[in-house]
């Protein structure tokens, strides 16, 4: 028979409470980016645009929404009054920041449509912690924008289908999934229109880098996007 024996003054039972203490979840916190000057600017300015644009659908992302295709989002989106609050390198944690920032404080938009989380894959966040930061973004959302419909996007697929990181992204993804009907969210997952059958990405669709989208990738987002936004009129 296996013998616990006390560390350190502490018995087994007590060395095994603690660990559990330390492992326990922390709240997610807002944090700032390092580049504080250009970021604090962009954000101010999205706070003060939030203020007078009436706007009634709010892009919230990282630069995989700041970088949509222009032509699509002038003829597409902005006639819906659609505002790009989209920065690159984000992760959950500046996304909060913003929203503590004022982002979402002016007239109430109908939808805010968030697609965040790709960028902690190389800060080495784990997928179940990320999770719970865009968990905690939309709830951070639906207190600011009670009102508001929060269209959740799923993580696009990025590299080829044996990269670790589409293990990450599906964990994530099916985590959040769990969010759909609960505070006015909608879940959506476009995963398959960006893929080919055996997995891997349809390459036309992205750049060369094979995470940022090409303008035929806008095309298929928007396209995918026209009936959850009710836009008006479908893309071939």
């Amino acid at each position: 028979m296996l013998l616990l024996r006390p560390i350190c003054g502490l018995s087994w039972l007590a060395v095994l409470m603690l660990s559990w203490a330390q492992a326990a979840e922390v709240p997610w916190e807002a944090a700032k980016r390092d580049e504080t000057a250009y970021w604090a600017g962009v954000v101010k300015e999205q706070a003060e645009r939030m203020k007078e644009a009436q706007a009634k659908i709010v892009f919230i992302g990282d630069s995989l929404t700041e970088s949509w295709d222009k032509g699509l989002w002038e003829s597409r989106m902005a006639p819906a009054k659609a505002v790009n609050f989209g920065v690159g390198g984000e992760g959950p944690q500046h996304v909060l920041w913003r929203l503590e920032q004022g982002i979402l404080n002016g007239p109430a938009p109908e939808t805010v449509v968030l697609m965040i989380g790709i960028n902690n894959y190389w800060r080495h966040f784990s997928a179940a912690d990320t999770a719970r930061g865009i968990e905690t973004i939309v709830g951070r959302i639906h207190a600011l924008q009670p009102g508001a419909r929060i269209v959740l996007l799923g993580l696009l697929p990025v590299y080829e289908a044996a990269s670790p990181i589409r293990t990450w992204i599906g964990e994530i993804n099916a985590r959040i999934q769990k969010l759909h009907g609960n505070q006015k969210v909608e879940f959506h997952d476009f995963s398959t229109a960006f893929l080919e059958a055996d997995g891997n990405q349809r390459l036309q669709l992205y750049q060369k880098d094979h995470l940022h989208l090409s303008k035929a990738g806008y095309v298929v987002l928007t396209r995918e996007l026209t009936p959850v936004l009710k836009l008006p009129s479908a893309l071939p």
